[in-house]
């Protein structure tokens, strides 16, 4: 099939008649006809059966479908890829996306620091989970990803810039350190199975023999804590949630201590632009003087 021939079927597929086809393809109804005519005598068989003026797909046409939906998906990502890429201002612009828990304090001090020395330059952010994170990286509509975890993925480069202590935030408790087996499991607050810090607390708690099943699992450490504020129950969270987080109880820290690793992702098939590059170092700075103002809370 040719690609006027797809587009005819798909949009059959997705309008229900060849009317609204042609319409949305902004053609005339015979010549989205003609088209289809075409497209199915090349494939010999019939796409579409003809009852009481409606276009019903065939079997073949069903099966068909889910092959082409990936091929508008593609084209898809190629109009945003040559959008993103025609108005990229010369090397002037910058999108990052990072966690919804660095999105607090952490990612707006670092543009504003930026940007107070490059006016002329156009930022953009989005707060968003690890996986779209990586996902919108490869689809080049993110130069840089900050996120918490160890995301190991070809074509993709991680570094390193920090490890940021895991805290209990709990009502009934203002001191610690607290050991996982002193946690009160009726009032535990998990979080999404989807976040990386989930799956090491979950490793952590197996291995101190306690089986949490938390009635209420969330996908955010800020919706965890706010949880908590509210007095809902308690929760383990980031440290810089609780930083930048007012009217949370004293936070408490673990026995043994747990971390997670905060990581910067980019392609590992384009070298880091000046930008990126500035970038980058305002954020290991702005973390270390996060880490220290832990150290004293």
């Amino acid at each position: 099939m040719r690609l006027r021939q797809i587009e005819v079927f798909y949009a059959i597929m997705t309008t229900g008649s060849l009317r609204k086809a042609a319409e949305v393809l902004n053609v005339s109804q015979p010549a989205a006809s003609k088209v289809l005519r075409y497209a199915e005598h090349s494939l010999g068989f019939a796409l579409f059966e003809r009852k009481g003026g409606r276009l019903v797909p065939t079997r073949e046409a069903q099966i068909m479908l889910p092959h082409v939906n990936a091929i508008f998906g593609k084209l898809s990502d190629l109009r945003r890829l040559t959008h993103n890429l025609r108005y990229a201002r010369a090397g002037h612009s910058i999108s990052i996306g990072c966690v919804p828990s660095l999105g607090l304090s952490l990612i707006p001090r670092v543009v504003r620091s930026y940007c107070a020395d490059h006016p002329d330059t156009e930022v953009t952010i989005d707060a968003l989970h690890g996986s779209e994170i990586v996902s919108r990286i490869f689809n080049h509509d993110l130069d840089l990803g900050v996120v918490f975890g160890n995301y190991s993925r070809e074509g993709l480069t991680a570094q390193h810039i920090g490890d940021i202590p895991l805290v209990l935030i709990d009502k009934e408790k203002d001191q610690g350190p607290v050991a996982l087996t002193d946690i009160d499991q009726n009032r535990y607050l998990g979080l999404s199975e989807k976040d990386p810090t989930a799956d090491l607390l979950d490793m952590a708690l197996d291995e101190a023999g306690i089986s949490a099943t938390p009635a209420i699992r969330v996908r955010t450490h800020f919706m965890a804590a706010e949880l908590v504020r509210l007095g809902v129950g308690c929760a383990i969270v980031d440290a810089l949630t609780v930083l930048h987080h007012p009217g949370l109880p004293r936070p408490c820290t673990l026995s043994p201590p747990l971390s997670i690793k905060c990581t910067v992702l980019y392609r590992a098939d384009y070298a880091l632009s000046h930008i990126s590059r500035d970038i980058l170092g305002l954020l290991r700075h702005e973390l270390d003087k996060d880490l220290q103002d832990l150290e004293a809370m």
